[in-house]
């Protein structure tokens, strides 16, 4: 078991998800955005770690001002959890987990690219 807050190991693969202005508040928006935005597993490493972050990419120049207006105005857009470990789920990673990091706050997602192509093994 991982300690809490604590990503496994450096990923294979690092998401910020790109959420439009029609994001749902709660989080709670479809699945299939963040699927998209997810690479094929069998383009990753076997056994390579996916991390997926709450938010988009912090912005810079000019956006980073916007950015922080925004803020000033209301919350930000964030995938939930459950949309991000659903996504992964549904993409073909496994080994989902998710741990709120006592640092930033931020809950962050992460799962591994399958080993093989069959879920289980025979012995």
């Amino acid at each position: 078991m991982n300690p809490p807050g604590r990503v496994p190991a450096p990923p294979a693969f690092e998401l910020f998800p790109l959420l439009d202005r029609s994001w749902p508040g709660d989080g709670i928006g479809s699945i299939a955005v963040i699927i998209a935005q997810l690479p094929d597993p069998a383009e990753l490493p076997a056994g390579g770690l996916v991390l997926v972050r709450e938010v988009g990419p912090a912005p810079r120049g000019l956006g980073e001002w916007l950015a922080w207006a925004e803020r000033l105005v209301g919350k930000p857009r964030k995938a939930h959890a459950a949309v991000r470990c659903t996504a992964l789920l549904a993409r073909g990673y496994r080994d989902i987990g998710a741990s709120r990091d006592p640092r930033t706050n931020e809950e962050l997602v992460w799962a591994r690219v399958p080993i093989s192509d069959r879920s289980s093994e025979a012995p």
